[in-house]
């Protein structure tokens, strides 16, 4: 159906004053001046609940878009929860450290999977949390004469930059967007080969893997750069989303090899990103200690966020001091590495973190006031708790997300 001609908006945004306050807090976490707290980002992929805060004056308006082209139905869906969130975080007490964005649905745009389609290989879509890469490389002696796909001819990536520009364009380029979830050199190269053929590359025919990583950070960095011509510096770190003017990088495999194989399959190509486009915010899956000494030579790496269970905390934050900020995943998926209580969760996080960390709450997959609350007051009572997390405070008991 064609954009009606209607006057676009309503487009809900921040006052100057609370725009000031969420960039003040940003600014001074990333830049260490010494916040003495950590910082709440809700998670605004997720529809919101502020009991202070009624949305009958939002439904009650008419939702017109920007642009005269063909609309897309399931993205003005996606367009429509992100002003919804913004229209709720503008007009309640307890919005925090958060601000209005639009996030793109990963089904949209195929996940991270589809930065591989230029080595040929197939990316199947079954809903925003569930992707396959079907692998394109079966010897890496045959890799020598491959000559990637334009993006053009890859589907899903050539759509990423296709929705980026609906979402901009539909709105009047007003909104920060998260950029997609992006996989790293190594991770880009094993949805091509699998990981067998991969980590055996690494022993067996090692100059192979650093050709396939060669072309992998070259199609990384150009697709980055193609979205930011696209949304500028508007374009913020996927499952981040601070304020730091840093990408989002998904080092996931590197749990898998030696930190001896990181140094060299992944450390230099992630150096070489960063120098690109621009500083880096790492996620990674299992454990970052291994890898974390020589992360820590990478001046462009600013963020590190991943699964708490699987590393070791302690040792995280003595190496880091404050020199990286840090994000964690709490390991429900898996029960024998996840907490006996959520409450236990926030004790562990509060007792291990030092003055100088600086860390976001966690928000995956959600934060629970009363959790965190719970452990708050225990540690209160028992004189124990920390005073960043004084500075902090108790969260308001509500629902956050519907």
């Amino acid at each position: 159906m064609k954009q009606t001609t209607k006057t676009p908006g309503p487009f809900y945004d921040f006052s100057d004053a609370q725009w000031r306050s969420v960039r003040d807090v940003h600014a001074r976490f990333g830049d260490r001046k010494g916040l003495g707290r950590p910082v709440l980002l809700f998670d605004t992929r997720e529809p919101l609940s502020f009991p202070d805060v009624s949305e009958d004056e939002f439904n009650k308006q008419e939702i017109v878009f920007a642009g005269t082209g063909n609309r897309n139905a399931d993205w003005d869906a996606g367009i429509r929860m992100g002003l919804r969130n913004a229209y709720l975080l503008g007009r309640t007490r307890y919005a925090y450290d958060s601000y209005p964005m639009l996030f793109i649905n990963r089904d949209f745009y195929g996940h991270s999977q589809r930065l591989a389609e230029p080595f040929g290989t197939t990316t199947v879509v079954e809903g925003d949390g569930n992707a396959q890469a079907y692998p394109s490389i079966h010897s890496l002696a045959d890799v020598w004469h491959l000559k990637p796909k334009p993006v053009k001819e890859c589907h899903y990536l050539s759509q990423s930059l296709a929705v980026l520009r609906y979402f901009d364009e539909s709105t009047e380029g007003r909104y920060h967007i998260p950029h997609y979830v992006t996989t790293g050199p190594t991770d880009t190269v094993n949805y091509a080969t699998g990981s067998t053929l991969m980590l055996l590359g690494f022993y067996e025919n090692p100059k192979a893997v650093h050709h396939l990583l060669r072309i992998a950070t070259d199609i990384i960095i150009e697709h980055i750069l193609d979205s930011k011509k696209i949304v500028g510096d508007r374009l913020v770190s996927d499952h981040t989303w601070l304020l730091d003017g840093c990408y989002a990088i998904c080092s996931e495999i590197r749990s898998q090899f030696s930190a001896e194989h990181y140094e060299e399959f992944e450390a230099p190509y992630l150096k070489e990103i960063g120098a690109a486009i621009g500083p880096l915010h790492i996620h990674t899956s299992g454990s970052i200690n291994q890898s974390l000494p020589a992360t820590l030579k990478d001046k462009n790496i600013k963020h590190l966020k991943f699964w708490l269970k699987d590393s070791d905390l302690k040792q995280v934050v003595d190496l880091i001091g404050d020199r990286l900020s840090i994000d964690m995943f709490r390991n429900d998926d898996v029960p024998s590495c996840s907490f006996g209580r959520r409450a236990d969760f926030y004790r562990y996080i509060f007792a291990t973190i030092k003055p100088e960390t600086r860390w976001v709450v966690p928000t995956v997959p959600f934060c629970e006031p009363r959790e965190f609350n719970q452990a708050y007051d225990e540690m209160e009572a028992e004189g124990t708790l920390p005073e960043q997390v004084r500075n902090f405070g108790r969260l308001y008991e509500c629902n956050y997300y519907l």
